[in-house]
């Protein structure tokens, strides 16, 4: 029997009838959605007991219970898959792969990281990408505007990240018009490819966006700079559909005659907008200001797939229960484990959450997948338990950032003391004690704050400045790190700001405050004690007056 494509579903089937197919999983109880949970789960140890690797993690019993696996099954890390995954041994595996997914694992230092799928992952993630894209278009529960031959701008990562699945796996389903075309796109470097789809969305219309978060910040950055510049001349506009130059022409009078700036929304009527990325939350207020529709926020990566999608009213995260097995460390359970890494953290699934509170998500792979109590290291707010006015009894979540031991910068780099010390001893600079934090400036781009100490008594110390300093370790981290080359190359970014203090300057607080300073993320509360203590001590950092 032939399996019904989504566009054939979109003709032939009420609306009502998709919602509950593809949409359903919001109205489960909590009770509900914990025995998909347990179901998927107990399927998944039975895969991973026939399989070196499972035997590996988990040893020769399969655990009967979600609570026994909890309890005998070890937290596990990047580490522990390496050998195998890494050289694609598919005969240890739970299933057979069809697709090698690939992401950083740290920058720089070491090799990437790779992520098989099986056949029937990529079928759970193909549902839970469609039902994105419903709700995407609604502002309602149970209605959306969903069409066969949509135009859609795509300004996702191309395979092998994660988000390269995205047209792969909607084509086999309906007839989206992405712009480039996956074909014209396979030939173009990331930039290129999002300079030509918005290129082809000024000329002929656009009706979905899929796009990083980082990458549609700059393009709506960019789109303001482009038409305040007057580049819309009527000789460029040759090519256009009718109604694109009606609307061009028409937002051009009404924008001077109102004396303000063209935004997209004035020449684009958006049907569906959606965002990936790690900094989406800062720029959603802005992007729905310039597009006139606020972006669907929708979660996961490279080993937890397709993991949690925004509903029709944008507020929080509800993870697919189809998925993955989710856990969560409690982020004092996770500092403790830091601090002391023998300590076990426990973990809470579901149902245990607390809203308001902070979480390490733990994640199991199921349909075959390779992970199994495994540490992506990102950390998520429960925002709600549940949410009445929706008519939602799932919690709901808030993507925070990397666990404090990471500093992403835009979703396109990991940067760990390990790279940073390796950047240093490249560098050759007499560096002393240093730490570094990630920050936001004031256009809300991130970046990595470094603050450092240089050894006075050096040969090199009677002309280095924070300018010297900053640009050094630029060069050098951009000859260490591919994707922090990335940022430069692609969104015109080198975010790395250099604080210098004097020698002895970070020992001195420590002793006063009773502790070190994390070198990577240190606490706010230190960071606002810190710099307290050297206004109050009058000390200079480099740069000042």
């Amino acid at each position: 029997m032939t399996t019904q494509r989504f566009s054939e579903k979109l003709k032939k089937r009420s609306s009502k009838d998709i919602w509950e197919e593809y949409c359903g999983f919001l109205d489960l109880s909590i009770d509900d959605y914990m025995k998909i949970q347990k179901r998927l789960l107990k399927e998944q140890l039975e895969n991973m007991a026939r399989c070196d690797l499972g035997k590996r993690i988990m040893g020769d019993r399969i655990p009967a219970t979600a609570e026994e696996f909890r309890r005998t099954v070890p937290l596990t890390t990047y580490e522990d898959y390496a050998d195998i995954i890494l050289a694609k041994d598919d005969a240890k595996l739970p299933g057979k792969p069809v697709v090698w997914l690939e992401t950083t694992w740290e920058s720089g230092s070491r090799p990437v990281k790779l992520a098989p799928y099986t056949r029937e992952m990529l079928d759970v993630y193909s549902n839970n990408i469609l039902a994105a894209m419903i709700l995407s278009t609604s502002v309602r529960k149970g209605q959306f505007s969903v069409r066969n031959g949509d135009r859609a701008l795509y300004g996702l990562a191309p395979l092998p990240y994660a988000t390269g699945l995205f047209p792969l796996l909607i084509a086999p389903e309906m007839d989206l018009r992405f712009m480039p075309s996956t074909k014209e796109a396979a030939n173009l470097s990331f930039s290129q490819q999002n300079k030509r789809g918005f290129s082809l969305a000024v000329k002929g219309g656009l009706d979905q966006f899929f796009g990083m978060s980082s990458v549609v910040f700059t393009i709506t950055r960019n789109f303001a700079s482009f038409a305040s510049s007057g580049n819309f001349e009527l000789r460029d506009l040759a090519g256009m559909s009718p109604k694109m130059l009606y609307r061009i022409l028409r937002a051009k009078y009404i924008c001077k005659r109102d004396n303000r700036p063209m935004q997209p929304k004035d020449i684009f009527t958006l049907k569906g907008f959606v965002c990936v990325g790690t900094d989406t939350a800062l720029f959603k207020d802005e992007l729905e200001e310039a597009w006139g529709m606020r972006p669907l926020e929708i979660h996961g990566g490279t080993e937890p797939a397709c993991m949690g999608t925004e509903t029709w009213s944008r507020n929080g995260l509800v993870f697919f229960p189809d998925n993955a097995f989710y856990e969560f460390i409690p982020k004092a359970e996770m500092l403790k484990n830091e601090a002391d890494p023998s300590y076990i953290p426990r973990t809470l699934t579901m149902n245990e959450v607390a809203a308001g509170e902070d979480y390490e998500i733990v994640l199991t792979s199921f349909k075959g997948g390779a992970f199994m109590r495994y540490r992506p290291g990102d950390m998520y707010r429960c925002v709600r338990v549940k949410n009445d006015k929706d008519g939602l009894d799932l919690p709901q979540f808030e993507y925070i950032d990397r666990v404090p031991s990471v500093i992403d910068i835009a979703g396109f780099t990991r940067i760990t003391e390990a790279s940073i010390s390796k950047v240093i001893e490249r560098s050759r600079l007499a560096v002393g004690r240093w730490f570094a934090l990630k920050e936001y400036d004031e256009g809300k781009r991130s970046f990595l704050h470094f603050f450092v100490e240089i050894d006075e008594d050096t040969r090199e110390s009677a002309y280095l400045d924070e300018q010297v300093i900053r640009e050094h370790f630029s060069v050098y981290y951009r000859s260490y790190d591919h994707d922090y080359k990335d940022l430069k190359r692609l969104l015109g970014m080198d975010p790395l700001s250099v604080t210098l203090l004097p020698v002895g300057c970070i020992s001195s607080f420590e002793e006063q405050m009773g502790h070190r300073l994390r070198s990577i993320n240190p606490d706010a509360h230190d960071m606002a004690q810190l710099r307290r203590w050297l206004a109050e001590n009058d000390i200079k950092t480099g740069g000042e007056e």
